[in-house]
């Protein structure tokens, strides 16, 4: 293509302004759509992320209400652990709530004694306060006991049991454990 070839366009395009005007936009759309095609890939993972996004949103909007719900079910529940932790320095309300089972049971407490409680990291938001306990009775009231600590409002462990016959041909028994119930820090 020589100089007067292009002048010749030049004065083409002169004379009809509208054609080299559609000519300019038809190029620059060419442009645009290779561009645009080469960057498919990338415009397609952003709108993956864009989508996860949305739908994660909306999940979110939608579980809402029964977010808020298990937040108030797990708040109670706490309150409810919290109110019913023991204070190792109590110990009158500390035994007294043997003894409440002890009259529910009707077993005999032989011996209830507070034992030290073991030092613990200072992390912990609870600390374990220990007991031993002995209790006469028939098999079916020291079970009873038994069933009453572990199953009572207090949140125990019983690290030890041993239950034995008074007497051989008794029907009367002896529960020893030890039961460390959990107490606030």
């Amino acid at each position: 293509m020589s100089v007067s070839d292009f002048m010749q366009w030049i004065a083409t395009a002169r004379r009809n302004p509208l054609s080299a005007l559609c000519a300019c936009v038809v190029v620059l759309c060419a442009v645009a759509c290779w561009y645009i095609y080469g960057n498919m890939k990338w415009l397609d993972l952003e709108h993956k992320q864009v989508m996860q996004d949305g739908d994660l949103a909306l999940s979110s909007m939608i579980s809402g209400p029964s977010v808020r719900q298990e937040l108030a079910a797990s708040r109670e529940v706490t309150r409810r652990i919290e109110d019913n932790l023991v204070v190792e320095d109590n110990l009158a309300e500390n035994l007294w709530y043997f003894f409440k089972i002890e009259q529910s049971t009707k077993v005999h407490v032989a011996e209830l004694r507070p034992n030290n409680s073991l030092i613990t990291d200072t992390k912990a938001y609870y600390r374990r306060v220990p007991f031993t306990i002995k209790v006469t009775g028939t098999y079916e009231q020291a079970a009873a006991f038994l069933y009453a600590i572990e199953t009572g409002p207090r949140l125990a462990y019983v690290t030890s049991l041993s239950i034995r016959r008074t007497d051989p041909g008794s029907v009367s028994v002896i529960l020893d454990m030890n039961v460390e119930l959990l107490g606030k820090k």
